[in-house]
């Protein structure tokens, strides 16, 4: 019914429209009927079946291949990820929750395990860290894993799935885990992952950002230049974003010799301008963050 009264409508109008033309008076209020018809979006014009069939079109094309617009912005998170990532490696981040009776046997499998694979140039899978949660999310551990792309973390998955070590890994874990989860993400080109290094000690501050939809390009952009404010005080160890998995989230990682000197470090990197622009430009690009202090597993190449 309501389409039908919207079909007639038009053409009533129209047709009274025509009928004042015949006085000067008449023709004056036509003319003043004429924007309001044109304001309520009327069309008296064969067009407007046109018009009428293209927003159909469209939806059926976007029903199978997704809206302009979708697909406008996918393109632009492409981009944004070229534009601030390094490009050159990804990196497979690794969380288990482990049972609380089984930390102890998860460590020792760990320990087992991973030199072995890490140390097999064949599997393709490069350990950059592991560590252990010991404030925050307890009895959690996180491992990061480097590859040659997606490529070769693809080769690599398939290597790892012929290697006895791997699966013997699988096998000793899965009675001890809670509950596992993994993204895929890479470094931002600006701050690159330090290399292996044994004789740091201390702990490792773990700061995952959770941004706002199509921040990315505006998060680099800022931290590009307060990186170089926090530096004078503290070790950054690495940065990702994510591009499978959670998406729009951001992890920073921090070295410290203790939480005393974290304390001290951040206090004074407050005292330099840059670091108050950062903050204050990047907080309003996060939806929720959160932070974390662990300590390097014995094995972990990053320590």
């Amino acid at each position: 019914m309501a389409l039908s009264l919207a079909s007639t409508l038009p053409r009533r109008l129209a047709s009274s429209q025509f009928k004042l033309l015949g006085s000067p008076l008449r023709a004056e209020l036509a003319a003043r009927n004429a924007p309001q018809l044109q304001a309520r979006g009327y069309n008296v014009t064969p067009v407007s079946r046109k018009q009428d069939a293209e927003p159909r079109q469209g939806l059926f094309k976007s029903l199978l291949h997704g809206s302009d617009t979708a697909r406008g912005e996918g393109m632009t998170a492409q981009s944004h990820s070229t534009a601030v990532g390094r490009n050159k490696y990804v990196h497979e981040i690794s969380r288990v929750a482990v049972q609380p009776a089984h930390v102890e046997e998860y460590k020792k499998v760990l320990a087992e395990h991973l030199p072995k694979i890490a140390s097999d140039p064949s599997l393709g899978a490069r350990l950059v860290g592991a560590w252990e949660v010991v404030v925050g999310d307890l009895e959690t551990f996180y491992m990061v894993w480097e590859f040659d792309g997606y490529a070769g973390y693809d080769a690599s998955t398939k290597a790892l799935a012929q290697s006895e070590v791997w699966n013997s890994l699988q096998r000793s874990v899965r009675p001890l885990i809670a509950s596992r989860s993994n993204w895929m993400a890479q470094e931002f080109g600006f701050w690159q992952t330090s290399p292996p290094n044994d004789k740091m000690g201390g702990i490792v501050e773990w700061r995952t950002y959770h941004l706002k939809p199509g921040m990315l390009l505006e998060w680099e952009t800022n931290w590009r230049r307060g990186l170089e404010a926090r530096r004078k005080f503290v070790e950054p160890v690495a940065a990702f974003f994510t591009q499978i998995g959670g998406l729009h989230t951001v992890h920073h990682l921090w070295h410290y010799p203790d939480l005393d000197t974290r304390k001290v470090t951040r206090e004074a990197a407050w005292q330099v301008e840059t670091w108050n622009d950062t903050v204050s430009q990047t907080v309003k690009l996060i939806d929720k963050m959160h932070a974390q202090i662990m300590k390097p597993l014995p094995f972990s190449p990053l320590r």
